[in-house]
Protein backbone atom coordinates (compact mmCIF):
# COMPACT_ATOMS: atom_id res chain seq x y z
CA UNK A 1 0.00 0.00 0.00
CA UNK A 2 2.98 2.28 0.50
CA UNK A 3 3.81 1.97 -3.21
CA UNK A 4 0.30 3.07 -4.09
CA UNK A 5 0.40 6.04 -1.70
CA UNK A 6 3.80 7.20 -2.97
CA UNK A 7 2.73 6.67 -6.58
CA UNK A 8 -0.52 8.60 -6.17
CA UNK A 9 0.64 11.43 -3.91
CA UNK A 10 4.40 11.70 -4.23
CA UNK A 11 5.32 10.98 -7.84
CA UNK A 12 4.03 12.25 -11.18
CA UNK A 13 1.27 10.24 -12.86
CA UNK A 14 1.14 12.08 -16.20
CA UNK A 15 4.02 13.91 -17.86
CA UNK A 16 3.74 16.17 -20.93
CA UNK A 17 7.07 17.21 -22.43
CA UNK A 18 7.34 19.73 -25.25
CA UNK A 19 11.03 20.51 -25.68
CA UNK A 20 12.17 22.31 -22.54
CA UNK A 21 8.60 22.70 -21.23
CA UNK A 22 7.41 19.96 -18.90
CA UNK A 23 3.98 19.72 -17.28
CA UNK A 24 3.17 17.05 -14.71
CA UNK A 25 0.09 15.90 -12.84
CA UNK A 26 -0.21 13.69 -9.78
CA UNK A 27 -2.95 11.08 -9.50
CA UNK A 28 -4.98 13.34 -7.21
CA UNK A 29 -4.87 16.03 -9.95
CA UNK A 30 -6.71 13.80 -12.44
CA UNK A 31 -10.14 15.41 -11.93
CA UNK A 32 -8.78 18.67 -13.36
CA UNK A 33 -7.26 16.79 -16.31
CA UNK A 34 -10.48 14.81 -16.86
CA UNK A 35 -12.63 17.94 -16.83
CA UNK A 36 -10.44 19.83 -19.31
CA UNK A 37 -7.80 17.62 -21.01
CA UNK A 38 -6.38 20.42 -23.24
CA UNK A 39 -5.68 22.47 -20.10
CA UNK A 40 -3.04 19.90 -19.13
CA UNK A 41 -1.05 20.79 -22.23
CA UNK A 42 -0.75 24.46 -21.32
CA UNK A 43 -0.17 23.77 -17.66
CA UNK A 44 -2.64 22.72 -15.01
CA UNK A 45 -3.65 25.22 -12.36
CA UNK A 46 -1.33 25.05 -9.38
CA UNK A 47 -3.99 25.95 -6.83
CA UNK A 48 -5.72 23.29 -4.77
CA UNK A 49 -9.35 23.18 -5.85
CA UNK A 50 -12.21 21.61 -3.93
CA UNK A 51 -12.47 18.86 -6.56
CA UNK A 52 -8.80 18.00 -6.22
CA UNK A 53 -9.06 17.98 -2.43
CA UNK A 54 -12.17 15.77 -2.52
CA UNK A 55 -10.57 13.39 -5.03
CA UNK A 56 -7.46 13.23 -2.82
CA UNK A 57 -9.59 12.28 0.19
CA UNK A 58 -11.36 9.65 -1.91
CA UNK A 59 -7.96 8.27 -2.95
CA UNK A 60 -6.91 8.01 0.71
CA UNK A 61 -10.14 6.10 1.44
CA UNK A 62 -9.53 3.75 -1.50
CA UNK A 63 -6.00 3.07 -0.25
CA UNK A 64 -7.43 2.25 3.19
CA UNK A 65 -10.07 -0.20 1.87
CA UNK A 66 -7.70 -3.21 1.59
CA UNK A 67 -7.09 -2.97 5.35
CA UNK A 68 -10.77 -3.58 6.18
CA UNK A 69 -10.72 -7.37 5.58
CA UNK A 70 -7.87 -7.64 8.11
CA UNK A 71 -10.05 -5.80 10.63
CA UNK A 72 -12.86 -8.32 10.22
CA UNK A 73 -15.02 -6.78 7.49
CA UNK A 74 -15.86 -9.81 5.38
CA UNK A 75 -18.49 -8.82 2.78
CA UNK A 76 -16.95 -8.52 -0.67
CA UNK A 77 -13.40 -9.02 0.61
CA UNK A 78 -11.98 -9.45 -2.89
CA UNK A 79 -13.52 -6.12 -3.94
CA UNK A 80 -12.02 -4.31 -0.95
CA UNK A 81 -8.58 -5.79 -1.56
CA UNK A 82 -8.70 -4.94 -5.27
CA UNK A 83 -10.11 -1.42 -4.76
CA UNK A 84 -6.92 0.52 -5.62
CA UNK A 85 -6.43 -1.41 -8.86
CA UNK A 86 -10.09 -1.04 -9.81
CA UNK A 87 -9.93 2.71 -9.02
CA UNK A 88 -6.89 3.18 -11.26
CA UNK A 89 -8.54 1.24 -14.10
CA UNK A 90 -11.74 3.27 -13.77
CA UNK A 91 -9.85 6.59 -13.78
CA UNK A 92 -7.83 5.43 -16.81
CA UNK A 93 -10.98 4.51 -18.71
CA UNK A 94 -12.65 7.84 -17.92
CA UNK A 95 -9.54 9.76 -18.97
CA UNK A 96 -9.29 7.77 -22.21
CA UNK A 97 -12.96 8.32 -23.06
CA UNK A 98 -12.73 12.05 -22.29
CA UNK A 99 -9.70 12.49 -24.56
CA UNK A 100 -10.71 10.14 -27.39
CA UNK A 101 -14.23 11.38 -28.14
CA UNK A 102 -15.16 13.34 -31.26
CA UNK A 103 -14.59 17.02 -30.63
CA UNK A 104 -16.73 18.81 -33.23
CA UNK A 105 -20.25 17.94 -34.37
CA UNK A 106 -22.00 19.80 -37.18
CA UNK A 107 -25.50 21.11 -36.46
CA UNK A 108 -28.08 19.68 -38.85
CA UNK A 109 -29.17 23.14 -39.97
CA UNK A 110 -25.73 23.68 -41.57
CA UNK A 111 -26.43 20.98 -44.10
CA UNK A 112 -23.84 19.25 -46.25
CA UNK A 113 -21.28 22.07 -46.03
CA UNK A 114 -21.38 21.95 -42.23
CA UNK A 115 -20.80 18.21 -42.38
CA UNK A 116 -17.75 18.68 -44.59
CA UNK A 117 -16.35 21.40 -42.33
CA UNK A 118 -16.92 19.30 -39.21
CA UNK A 119 -15.29 16.31 -40.90
CA UNK A 120 -12.27 18.41 -41.86
CA UNK A 121 -12.04 19.87 -38.33
CA UNK A 122 -12.25 16.41 -36.76
CA UNK A 123 -9.53 15.15 -39.09
CA UNK A 124 -7.32 18.07 -38.10
CA UNK A 125 -8.06 17.41 -34.42
CA UNK A 126 -7.21 13.71 -34.84
CA UNK A 127 -3.92 14.57 -36.51
CA UNK A 128 -2.98 17.15 -33.91
CA UNK A 129 -4.11 14.76 -31.16
CA UNK A 130 -1.75 12.12 -32.50
CA UNK A 131 1.11 14.64 -32.50
CA UNK A 132 0.33 15.75 -28.95
CA UNK A 133 -0.14 12.16 -27.72
CA UNK A 134 3.49 11.41 -28.58
CA UNK A 135 4.53 14.00 -26.01
CA UNK A 136 2.36 12.73 -23.14
CA UNK A 137 3.49 9.73 -21.12
CA UNK A 138 2.75 7.97 -17.88
CA UNK A 139 5.02 9.10 -15.09
CA UNK A 140 6.84 6.96 -12.54
CA UNK A 141 3.98 7.36 -10.06
CA UNK A 142 1.55 5.61 -12.39
CA UNK A 143 3.89 2.66 -12.85
CA UNK A 144 4.74 2.36 -9.15
CA UNK A 145 1.07 2.56 -8.11
CA UNK A 146 0.03 0.09 -10.80
CA UNK A 147 2.66 -2.42 -9.68
CA UNK A 148 1.66 -1.96 -6.04
CA UNK A 149 -2.08 -2.24 -6.74
CA UNK A 150 -1.62 -5.30 -8.95
CA UNK A 151 0.55 -6.99 -6.32
CA UNK A 152 -2.01 -6.19 -3.61
CA UNK A 153 -4.86 -7.60 -5.70
CA UNK A 154 -2.80 -10.71 -6.52
CA UNK A 155 -1.89 -11.32 -2.87
CA UNK A 156 -5.47 -10.71 -1.80
CA UNK A 157 -6.80 -13.16 -4.39
CA UNK A 158 -4.32 -15.80 -3.23
CA UNK A 159 -5.29 -15.31 0.42
CA UNK A 160 -8.97 -15.55 -0.45
CA UNK A 161 -8.37 -18.67 -2.51
CA UNK A 162 -6.43 -20.23 0.37
CA UNK A 163 -9.16 -19.36 2.88
CA UNK A 164 -11.81 -20.82 0.55
CA UNK A 165 -9.89 -24.09 0.42
CA UNK A 166 -10.20 -24.50 4.18
CA UNK A 167 -13.22 -26.65 5.13
CA UNK A 168 -15.05 -27.81 8.21
CA UNK A 169 -14.53 -26.33 11.69
CA UNK A 170 -11.39 -24.51 10.62
CA UNK A 171 -13.42 -22.56 8.02
CA UNK A 172 -16.04 -21.60 10.60
CA UNK A 173 -13.28 -20.40 12.92
CA UNK A 174 -11.66 -18.49 10.06
CA UNK A 175 -14.95 -16.77 9.20
CA UNK A 176 -15.44 -15.87 12.85
CA UNK A 177 -11.95 -14.41 12.96
CA UNK A 178 -10.72 -16.92 15.50
CA UNK A 179 -7.26 -18.28 14.95
CA UNK A 180 -7.29 -21.37 17.10
CA UNK A 181 -4.42 -23.77 16.82
CA UNK A 182 -4.46 -27.18 18.42
CA UNK A 183 -2.51 -27.41 21.65
CA UNK A 184 0.39 -29.84 21.35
Amino acid sequence: MACIAVGWFGLDTLVATFGPVRHTAHFYDLPAVMLDPPRFLIGPAESLSAGTFGFGLLCVAVIALPVLPRLGVSPARWLLISAPLLWMVLCGIVLYVKTATAHIAAPERMGRLGGYLASWANGAMDWSGDVVARHIALGPGAYLALIGATWLAYKGANELRASAAVTGPARAALKAGVNERPVE
